[in-house]
């Protein structure tokens, strides 16, 4: 019975894998990014030397080890299935891609039902209920969705700028002064801005938007109005059961104060990480037990 283990979180930024079995001391080695929307052949080389180095390093036969990949990116079926593919290639037990949402979720409650909200540039809320049904929440991207991220406030707080420069002609808010700083001082370079600008440029201006708290009307605004959109995919995930809420990604602890105090209530600090999420369903594969993940 094939009962070792390997899990992968890949990200935009780097990628974390883990292998371990029994009586085999856990080992984990990193390596570049692997998020399968930007480069997807360097993400697929990314995750395909870590496993080799992660086999190879611990002594572990890829035949006897399930594979679990949370990757940024696994949303998009094609792309998923040809990294399924590549991975099979090295003759894993078993091998699982899945999105790194996914992962962060079942880490967070160590594999127990709750409801998850990873809130960074991007945004997602996930849910996995007590009769082992997973659902998400919003998570479409910056051009529709990604309600309540630091994308959300970044856009917001531009959306602030361009009224007072219609109005005024010019910021008069201290906060709009700063983010006129930051994307352009005159019509042309702030357009040049808006034409080039996607989620991490809209992300890179939430801490300005933060410093000016709690002093700044307009920034304690755009703080509360996002709250309310996280609050809204919260309690949309809640509907069914009120389960623990843990909060995860940078603007996680930044926004906890403006919850509703009975979502404060039932937050719970997370119990793992994705990298563990991944883990977590790779051994249930290990112990062929019935995954109720899928």
């Amino acid at each position: 019975m094939s009962q070792c283990f390997l899990g992968i979180d890949g990200g935009g930024t780097k990628t974390l894998g883990r292998i371990g079995g029994p009586g085999v001391e856990p080992l984990e080695l990193r390596a570049g990014p692997s998020s399968l929307t930007q480069d997807i052949e360097g993400a697929i080389g990314n995750v395909m030397g870590l496993c080799r180095d992660l086999l190879m390093r611990s002594g572990i036969q890829s035949a006897e080890t399930h594979l679990v990949c949370g990757v940024a990116g696994a949303g998009n079926p094609s792309a998923a299935a040809k990294l399924t593919a590549r991975l099979e290639s090295l003759g894993f037990a078993s091998v699982t891609v899945t999105s790194d949402a996914r992962t962060s979720l079942i880490g967070a409650g160590a594999g127990s039902p709750l409801v998850m909200a990873a809130i960074g540039t991007g945004s997602v809320v996930m849910r996995l209920a007590s009769d082992g049904d997973i659902r998400q929440f919003g998570g479409w991207g910056l051009a529709v969705g990604d309600e309540g991220s630091g994308a959300a406030i970044g856009k917001s707080a531009v959306r602030a700028l361009l009224w007072e420069l219609d109005i005024y002609g010019g910021p008069r808010t201290p906060l709009c002064q700063q983010i006129m700083a930051e994307v352009g001082q005159h019509r042309g370079p702030i357009l040049s801005w808006l034409q080039s600008a996607g989620s991490r440029e809209y992300g890179g201006l939430a801490p300005v938007v933060f410093s000016h708290l709690p002093a700044c009307d307009l920034a304690r605004e755009i703080v509360t109005n996002t709250t309310a959109e996280v609050e809204r995919l919260i309690r949309a995930a809640s509907a069914a059961e009120a389960l623990p809420l843990a909060l995860l990604g940078g603007l996680a602890d930044k926004l906890v104060p403006y919850l509703s105090p009975d979502l404060q209530e039932r937050l719970i600090p997370p119990l793992g990480t994705a990298l563990d999420g991944a883990c977590i369903l790779a051994r249930n594969d290990s112990r062929v037990a019935t995954v109720p993940y899928s």
